[in-house]
């Protein structure tokens, strides 16, 4: 059968041949484990510039060293203390509610001071750029053999080895686009698609070559790829599903609206991992160099964004457990701290400590664990009991990755040199 250089194939025959594989790593032929298999799943949400540890986690109001918010004040919900607000009311909402599900882990060391740097490290454990982050490495130990392993909504996202797991949603609804067909419009130069009739030529004919010859499928080489090929087919269809059923060209609008989306894509099981990047309140990021007070409403927002989530995850039935809460992991980082004093313009200068926080699936809630010592470093900490010790070890990244691999059941020692730290484990 002829065709002209403007051929374009089938949308179908294009994803069937894999090139969605390449653009969005949704199609993997070859595995086909059902997507009921229970493994806990993990949703990302990342503070894109630095937060102020001061704002929320460490209230140090003692220490002549660090410059506090003059309307904050000590706050504790069950073992967590934490840095109060009345204009962060959804931080002391959402830790009312689900501080039992909830650690802070304070006086991590990013061990650099520079953006893209520490975007590495904390992700990865390393700033080589031969290395996967921890969304990635456990969407590619996914046993369930979702349609999207990692679905990345934005923010940071690092691959090596396992760029094919990552779903990258495109600052313009670009995996929309691609799964729909219209990605094909939007060229520069005008292409165009054979009539119905060929397409439907070309569809029977490459599914009779690789679908329906039996002698085909049972021999070698030719079999794997007819096999493939059907394997194939049906996940494009899974994504075209997924993809309508998410309104992913719809991303963007707020921080709550699009997590939401990222929620309901790990509620039917279509990924493993999902991630976000927060760039702070109406996109005016958490690098506070000037007007650190700006750090409240980041977290006011976040935190407002959070509280829909855990509300979410703790009324949604699950997938093999009565809610949600019970089957997904929430992790929320950032790349660095702040200066704990204030400078000339009001704002706060990176900080080489800094701290995170987990809520849900397998998190031992109620506690802190960690802390800022007299200088505001971080303390060292006994990682079994979570308790500071001079002779416990003193947190990095690699320790996060190391307790996110043991959570989701893949061994840490094949991914990152540290233990976890085993108290955060329920």
């Amino acid at each position: 059968m002829g065709r002209s250089p403007l051929w374009l194939p089938s949308r179908r025959a294009l994803l069937g041949a894999g090139a969605a594989t390449a653009a969005a790593g949704l199609l993997m032929p070859g595995r086909a484990t059902p997507a009921s298999v229970d493994e806990r799943r993990f949703l990302f949400v990342f503070a894109e510039g630095g937060w102020d540890q001061a704002c929320l986690f460490a209230p140090l109001f003692d220490n002549p060293l660090c410059d506090m918010e003059s309307h904050a004040t000590p706050g504790q919900v069950k073992d967590i203390p934490f840095v109060d607000s009345a204009l962060r009311p959804s931080v002391r909402s959402f830790l009312e509610r689900y501080a039992s599900k909830t650690v802070f882990i304070n006086g991590m060391e990013s061990r650099s001071v520079a953006h893209d740097v520490c975007l590495r490290l904390m992700t990865t454990g390393t700033s080589l750029p031969a290395a996967d982050d921890w969304p990635a490495i456990l969407a590619a130990n996914a046993v369930a053999d979702p349609v999207m392993p990692l679905l990345s909504l934005s923010g940071p996202s690092y691959t090596h080895l396992h760029g094919g797991v990552v779903a990258r949603a495109g600052k313009a609804g670009q995996l929309a686009d691609l799964v729909s067909g219209q990605a094909l419009a939007h060229r520069d130069s005008p292409l165009y698609a054979p009539s119905a009739t060929i397409e439907a030529l070309e569809d029977n004919l490459v599914a009779h070559l690789t679908g329906t010859n039996p002698v085909l499928l049972e021999r070698g080489r030719a079999g794997a790829l007819a096999q493939g090929r059907l394997e194939s087919e049906r996940r494009a269809v899974r994504a075209g599903e997924v993809v309508s059923a998410l309104s992913l060209e719809s991303a963007g609008l707020t921080l709550s609206d699009d997590i939401a989306m990222l929620v309901e894509a790990l509620a039917i099981g279509a990924c493993r991992c999902a991630s976000i990047g927060h760039k702070g309140f109406q996109g005016l990021s958490w690098d506070t160099h000037g007007v650190n007070a700006n750090q409240s409403n980041n977290f006011e927002e976040l935190f407002a964004a959070l509280l829909l989530v855990a509300n979410t995850l703790a009324e949604r039935p699950g997938l093999s457990h009565e809610t949600l809460m019970e089957e997904v992991t929430v992790v929320v980082l950032s790349e660095m701290g702040r200066y704990p004093q204030l400078n000339s313009r009001g704002g706060k200068e990176h900080w080489t400590f800094t701290s995170c926080l987990m809520f849900g699936a397998g998190v031992r809630g109620g506690r802190a664990i960690g802390g800022y010592d007299d200088r505001i470093a971080g303390k060292r900490v006994d990682l079994e009991s979570g308790d500071s010790t001079e002779s416990g070890e003193a947190l990095v990244p690699d320790h996060i990755g190391a307790t996110l691999m043991a959570l989701a059941d893949i061994d840490p020692a094949e991914h990152v040199a540290a233990e976890p730290i085993w108290a955060v484990i329920a």
